[in-house]
């Protein structure tokens, strides 16, 4: 149960700083892009889409790193 527990709190920590990151980049990144871009970005699916495959995939990564080699006994 401890363990379990432990993984959610990363999880939920994992979380609370992809949320951060996600506010800070929409603040500081989007209105550069809006500029750069301004057809293809101004359509919502398109920055859904970006920051769904960057959160997945960040979460992805942090969990291969923490789950070890898959050949491990216990």
């Amino acid at each position: 149960m401890n363990e379990r527990l432990k993984i959610l709190g990363i999880f939920a920590l994992l979380g609370f700083i992809g949320g951060v990151l996600a506010n800070i980049i929409y603040h500081t990144l989007w209105p550069w892009l809006l500029k750069v871009f301004p057809t293809i970005l101004t359509a919502e699916w398109v920055l859904s889409g970006i920051a769904g495959a960057l959160i997945t995939t960040f979460f992805v990564v942090i969990w291969a790193y923490l789950s070890g080699p898959s050949g491990e006994q216990k």
